[in-house]
């Protein structure tokens, strides 16, 4: 009974271990999303896209006007483009619009940066407290 069990224990172990999906995709560690967070130093590849999920008012005075700024006095990182997702129904009232930040690192180093967030057009003194520090090391 034993000589039975053994063989089709190590057969299933060996299945199991070259049935990985992640080594064989190369699809998976090329779009590699990370999102960053602000209580920790967020360790990114180069080759990463790093994300930061926001978002504003539905309906409001501040949907259409609503943007976003980063400052990082290095340049390891920027702002590449802004995804905007609507997923309330058409006739709700009300609610949040997200907005997905893609950022793009563009060499290697450590830095601190921050998000600014604009309700308005004309931005005011006051917009500069809706600040958020990420900080961040990009690695090859």
């Amino acid at each position: 009974m034993m000589k039975l069990i053994l063989p089709l224990l190590v057969f299933a172990l060996v299945v199991i271990a070259c049935n990985s999906n992640e080594k064989n995709n190369p699809t998976a560690q090329k779009d590699k999303k990370v999102v960053l967070h602000t209580d920790t130093l967020n360790v990114v590849k180069l080759s990463d896209t790093l994300v930061i999920y926001e978002s504003t008012c539905r309906g409001c005075a501040f949907e259409g006007s609503t943007s976003f700024s980063i400052d990082d006095s290095l340049g390891i990182v920027a702002l590449d483009k802004i995804e905007t997702i609507d997923n309330n129904p058409p006739d709700m009232a009300g609610g949040s619009v997200s907005k997905n930040l893609i950022i793009v690192p563009k060499k290697t180093g450590t830095t601190k940066f921050k998000l600014y967030k604009f309700y308005k057009e004309q931005h005011t003194a006051q917009d500069s407290a809706n600040a958020v520090s990420y900080s961040i090391e990009v690695k090859n």
